[in-house]
Order: C-alpha cells, then structure tokens, then sequence
C-alpha cells in the first residue's frame, strides 16, 4: 500500500514539477503593454518573502546578490512577475522585464531559474523513494507539499506571538520557506530530522537541526518550543521565524 501510495504522489509530482515543456512563452496580447504599465507593476508588486520593499529601489536596477552570493530580497521583487511555473518549469518571461534590466541581473535570474528547476526534480525524486505521503497544489508560482492537507492555508508568519503552526513546505523560485508545527519541530529536537520526513526533501537535515535548536533557545528552553516555526532556505538568507 505505501508503495502504490508512493506512485500515485508521483505521479502528480511528475505531472507537476518534471513534466517537460517548451521554455519559450507564447505571449498574449494582455503581455504586450505599455512599458509604463510594466514599470508600474514592479514598483507596486509585493513578495511574501520581504515585506517592506523601498519601492524606488525596486523599479531601479539592483546589484543581485549580497556579499556570501545570495540573491536579496529587492531583486526578488523587482523580477517576480517575470518568473512563470509552467509544464513543471519555472521559466523567464523576457517580455515583462523592467526595461532598464541590466546583463547581471538578467545572468544572476537565469542561473536561480536553473538551480530551482533543478531542486523541483530532486525533491520529486526524494519523495518517490521515501515513504512520505504528501498532498502537491500550485499556488501562483510556489508549489506546496503537505502531509495533511488542510495544513495547504498559510498561517501567520509573525515574530511577536506564536501559534502551534502547521507542517508543509512552500517552494519558490528563489528558495523554499520550511514550515514546522510546535509538535514537529520537539520531535526533530528530541528524535532528530528524519522524525519528520516533509522537513528533508529540500532542506539539509543540518540546518533543520541547527534551527531548530536556535527556536528552543530563544523559548528559553534547550529542548522544546511553544510554537510552530518557519524556515527560509536556499538562494535567499536562512533564517527562521514563529509561525
């Protein structure tokens, strides 16, 4: 039976993530506006992933990457919209590019394409040989994996307070938010990752780990929390919050 459950996840992760399409976009004529809409649509686009974004500084070209070579959250913004899952396949829609993108930002968006792509069949291929058994939606440009899957709505995010949070895993473009339940995240404490299966399909085991520990600390505790927790992993800056 975990078998023939294994197959049937995926087979729609496959479906999903792997399936291989044209990169090229037929564009649309809604595609084709004016160069002041596409200006004004960078501007005024937020990410979940920055929230407060100086949007001068979003419509302007921006150096990529910071000093340890991830990309920041200000060229994540400015490119976003430009970003397309489609057939499996996060790809470039050069069409909705801000028209000052300069060579470095367009060389640094197409090598993150590549590497998310990339990460998309790897994880397919953890879950095709472990015994987990997940729930797979599209949501936008984010693919989102669940055990349970009324764990599939976001949940706050806040530093102030803590909920007992949910388990799932919310994949981007530029990296992936990890999020663990008050119950998963004492398991991994006192089990170790390998306890929750979802928590190491794009995630090194490490910094689960290591995260998981820093949220203990912060409790007051050395080997328990009192709340969910959230994980960014990837070609953006880890770092963790409470849920």
């Amino acid at each position: 039976m975990s078998h023939l459950k294994n197959n049937l996840v995926f087979s729609s992760l496959t479906i999903l993530l792997v399936t291989g399409g044209s990169l090229g976009l037929a564009q649309s004529a809604h595609n084709k506006v004016s160069s002041q809409k596409l200006e004004a649509k960078n501007v005024n686009q937020v990410s979940n992933y920055s929230g407060d974004i100086d949007l001068l500084t979003v419509s302007q070209p921006t150096t990529p990457t910071t000093n340890n070579g991830q990309i920041n959250q200000y060229f994540i913004n400015r490119f976003d919209n430009a970003i397309s899952l489609l057939n499996g396949k996060y790809v470039v829609n050069h069409n909705v590019l801000p028209q000052n993108t300069s060579g470095e930002e367009i060389n640094i968006l197409n090598e993150s394409v590549k590497i998310a792509n990339q990460q998309l069949i790897v994880g397919a291929q953890k879950i095709e040989t472990s015994d987990i058994d997940v729930k797979v939606v599209q949501k936008g440009n984010s693919i989102i994996l669940a055990e349970n899957p009324t764990t599939l709505k976001n949940s706050a995010t806040s530093m102030a307070t803590k909920h007992v949070g949910v388990t799932k895993v919310e994949f981007h473009w530029y990296g992936v938010r990890l999020f663990l339940s008050k119950n998963d995240v004492n398991k991994i404490l006192k089990y170790g990752p390998t306890s929750v299966s979802i928590a190491t399909i794009w995630m090194p085991t490490t910094w689960v780990v290591k995260l998981a520990a820093s949220a203990a600390v912060a409790c007051g505790w050395m080997s328990s929390v009192n709340g969910g927790i959230w994980i960014d992993w990837g070609l953006i800056p880890t770092k963790w919050g409470w849920q």
